[in-house]
């Protein structure tokens, strides 16, 4: 049995913290409108590493947390709840004073996938890819890239995840949003 640190924000979010294989992790669970919960996984620098949208349906969000401290074998305590930040830099006034666009975002059609964020300070719109992020996604949707692509993915994980973020960088480069480094 692992142990953990409970909290719920002001907003009814409800956030983990828990220790898996020496590497500290942050889970939140959000709400958001039409019976829809935000379940992301953060890393210990505030890094999302697993994000996913989850209809409650006839359940409710603290149901969603329970389940998944079972099925990760997570005894939790109760504690003060302290926001989740991403320890980066804004890549334009360098100020640490990034914001999650889903954490401001109440409908569940508007989360993006990719990891955005906005600078409370300048305004600048940045984004943050982790590699087990990137890695998540392409593993979740095999069927949006080709034979070829996949025995390239299998054969050398991380030279295809670097060509993949190369590819990123350049889409988000020609809509001038920043990449948080």
């Amino acid at each position: 049995m692992v142990s953990g640190n409970i909290s719920e924000s002001p907003e009814h979010s409800i956030k983990l913290e828990y220790e898996q294989g020496g590497e500290l992790l942050q889970v939140l669970w959000e709400l958001k409108e039409n019976g829809y919960v935000l379940q992301t996984i953060f890393d210990s620098e505030g890094g999302i590493i697993d994000q996913k949208l989850i209809n409650l349906k006839e359940h409710d969000q603290k149901e969603v947390a329970e389940a998944f401290m079972e099925s990760n074998d997570i005894e939790p305590k109760e504690s003060v709840y302290e926001p989740i930040k991403l320890h980066k830099e804004c890549p334009s006034c360098h100020k640490r004073t990034l914001v999650r666009h889903a954490s401001t975002e109440k409908k569940h059609s508007k989360i993006p996938i990719m990891p955005m964020y906005d600078c409370s300070s300048c305004g600048a719109k940045a984004y943050y890819l982790t590699d087990r992020y990137l890695k998540k996604l392409v593993v979740s949707n095999r069927e949006l890239f080709d034979g070829i692509d996949m025995k390239e993915f299998e054969a050398d994980e991380q030279k295809f995840i670097n060509e993949l973020k190369a590819y990123i960088i350049r889409i988000f480069a020609s809509k001038h949003v920043l990449s948080v480094k």
